[in-house]
């Protein structure tokens, strides 16, 4: 199926005060929307442990253009938006059945309810992504909201056997990041591309992933300096993520140049301003805005 987008652009009478980042409350708004129509979907979608099939934005105000977790707190009377994205066909179907039934318009948040002014509707055709690909040789990354990368050691299980942890036990060996590391960025797009896409065997997923990791794209400097920002789904039970925002420049260098990979790049970035990039995607972490203008440092 093609990726669609539903954005929200709401009217907020009074301001409201989430418990936390605003992003886990558009969340808890989508699984509302579709337990209105489909309650064993939304089970399906909470139970089960795999790439969600969707991803969304923290709220925030209209006519604001920083980093999203400037607002994930509190909301100010006026305007606002956010945005679903699915990438699911079934996820699909539900939406327009909420839209016939009129169901979608009904939105509250901590209990205060919101009067929704506009909803827009993309359509993002990865065919035509992929086709109309241009080549980089450097580009900008804007992290708008939160973003971390989870990573595992390779092979630690049969590099360290007899590896434990504290009191013996086995160490967790799924680590978070909150750092603009291409692999990672780049491994997470190419997961999302290879579960979602319509075309996902035109790019030769573990082909590309090689020459990332060879060094195909690396981080060519900083023009503002990127933050980290610890959010917190539930405060009281102490859960919380470690993420980071700001502008990150990139570089493709010459010596590992290839124009067909270089594409590639492009398309996935493309890809993933709609799907965000990284872990907690489904609470509006990782939210990317891709930057094709000249950057100044070289490698």
């Amino acid at each position: 199926m093609a990726v669609e987008r539903y954005t929200f652009t709401i009217s907020v009478s009074e301001p409201i005060d989430f418990q936390s980042y605003s992003g886990f409350a558009v969340r808890g708004f989508f699984f509302d929307l579709i337990k209105r129509v489909a309650e064993a979907k939304a089970e399906e979608l909470h139970v089960k442990k795999r790439l969600a099939p969707y991803s969304t934005t923290p709220i925030e105000v209209v006519g604001f253009d920083g980093s999203l977790d400037v607002v994930y707190r509190r909301l100010p009377q006026g305007a606002a938006r956010f945005s679903v994205t699915l990438l699911d066909s079934a996820l699909s179907n539900i939406f327009i059945e909420l839209i016939r039934c009129g169901k979608l318009a009904d939105i509250s948040f901590n209990g205060k309810r919101c009067t929704l002014t506009s909803l827009e509707y993309s359509r993002l055709d990865t065919t035509k992504l992929i086709n109309e690909a241009k080549a980089v040789e450097k580009f900008a990354v804007n992290f708008r909201s939160p973003t971390y990368f989870r990573r595992t050691p390779v092979d630690v299980k049969t590099l360290f056997p007899s590896a434990r942890g504290v009191e013996g036990q086995q160490p967790d060996l799924y680590r978070s990041l909150p750092l603009p590391e291409p692999v990672l960025m780049f491994r997470s797009l190419l997961r999302l591309w290879r579960a979602f896409s319509e075309v996902s065997t035109k790019i030769p997923v573990n082909e590309l992933k090689n020459w990332v990791e060879l060094g195909g794209v690396v981080v060519s400097g900083y023009p503002k300096a990127i933050r980290t920002v610890r959010v917190y789904e539930h405060p009281t039970s102490n859960k919380w993520a470690v993420g980071f925002v700001g502008e990150v420049h990139f570089s493709l260098p010459k010596d590992l140049y290839s124009e067909r990979y270089a594409e590639f790049v492009d398309a996935l970035l493309r890809f993933g301003e709609y799907t965000n990039v990284g872990g907690g995607r489904s609470a509006g972490l990782g939210v990317i805005q891709y930057l094709k203008a000249d950057v100044d440092a070289e490698v």
